[in-house]
């Protein structure tokens, strides 16, 4: 399964041109005032892992913040492939976010304003997988559980795909009925589907289980 969308400004963040300012502002990375993205060009991995923005683990804050979030155990698996070839997009960068368990944003919701918890970035593979660990996200203003995404062809490249990837509803009805998501439930009820990205929303495959935690896979051409 593949799905083709346009950049387009999103909620609660609208990719890392808009987050790493605040991110900066706040005082929030692992990096000396005055770090732009421009700074961040080059092949200087170690400034890259500094910043604090490029992480498989998304469920800590990094830099200055402390949180951690918590819920059930969700691995991301995302392929990034070429439209006109079907050949990976090796070197690709993707920034990913999505809302905690109540549903709530790092950055940019009341109250966690000083988290940025639950957006990083990762490099593609020479396969064209990005992979992320983080946690099931909860759904929040009437809008389905989802996870939001933006693609450049490097990490201080403008994105050329942005874009919502939502959570099958066997998978969430398992999730929201934990003790921990409870609360979310009523949510998930009043949720529909996202169009942000001026399309259906565009489901992921979910594997797994309560126990051992779920994986979310999806093919994603450009």
């Amino acid at each position: 399964m593949t799905t083709q969308v346009k950049a387009k400004v999103q909620q609660h963040g609208v990719g890392l041109a808009v987050d790493f300012p605040v991110l900066r502002r706040r005082r929030l990375m692992g990096l000396v005032n005055g770090i732009t993205v421009t700074a961040l060009a080059g092949e200087d991995t170690d400034v890259l892992t500094r910043s604090g923005i490029v992480r498989d683990d998304i469920r800590r804050s990094f830099g200055m913040a402390s949180g951690v979030a918590r819920g059930v155990p969700l691995s991301v698996r995302l392929r990034l492939v070429s439209a006109n070839s079907g050949q990976p997009l090796a070197g690709h960068a993707l920034y990913l976010w999505h809302a905690d368990r109540d549903g709530a944003y790092s950055l940019h919701s009341p109250g966690l304003e000083t988290q940025n918890y639950l957006r990083g970035i990762q490099v593609a593979d020479r396969r064209g997988w990005v992979a992320f660990t983080t946690i099931f996200p909860g759904a929040g203003e009437g809008r389905w559980p989802h996870l939001s995404f933006e693609i450049s062809p490097a990490v201080t490249a403008a994105p050329v795909r942005a874009g919502q990837i939502g959570l099958p509803a066997d998978v969430c009805v398992q999730v929201y009925g934990t003790p921990a998501y409870r609360e979310n439930a009523t949510h998930l009820a009043l949720a529909g589907p996202v169009e942000d990205d001026g399309g259906a929303l565009a489901m992921a495959t979910v594997t797994g289980d309560l126990d051992r935690g779920f994986v979310a896979t999806r093919t994603i051409s450009i």
